[in-house]
């Protein structure tokens, strides 16, 4: 999928927001993910620990890094090296499918991604225009994958 100058120039400068602290940035996505979608917290290590105690658990910051460092090296590649974004979401995959979290789990943490982004960053129209466009892109590749391995 081809993205305009301008969908790319969207995406990277309201990536500057989150990129700024990518930890504190993933920690305010997956703690507004498992409030409004709770059922999603059992696919986590950090299952067991309480909401309000997520931003102080070491497991969890570690998780929501890891989880930023995929959006920022996709967002870092984007425009210029189709096969990278396609070989870091099919990574994402391979490392997931064995956890059988559903499709829907991940469009709903696409919610919040999106929702926080649009908070933080205060996005302009054009530039969700542009995330939702990328999310859409990333998220068929991964789910190809998982269909591929078995999902």
């Amino acid at each position: 999928m081809g993205f305009s100058a301008q969908e790319v120039a969207d995406i990277k400068e309201s990536w500057e927001v989150p990129k700024a602290n990518l930890t504190d940035s993933g920690a305010a996505i997956l703690v507004h993910f498992v409030t409004k979608y709770p059922d999603n917290l059992m696919h986590f290590p950090f299952k067991d620990v309480p909401i309000v105690d997520l931003n102080k658990n070491e497991r969890f910051r570690s998780h929501v890094t890891k989880i930023m460092k995929v959006f920022d090296n996709s967002v870092n590649v984007l425009g210029a090296d189709e096969a990278q974004i396609t070989q870091i979401w099919q990574d994402l995959a391979k490392s997931h499918v064995k956890r059988q979290i559903p499709e829907k789990s991940y469009l709903e943490l696409r919610d919040s991604i999106l929702t926080v982004l649009s908070e933080a960053a205060k996005l302009t129209d054009a530039q969700k225009a542009s995330w939702h466009k990328m999310l859409d892109h990333v998220y068929a590749i991964l789910f190809q994958k998982m269909s591929e391995l078995g999902a």
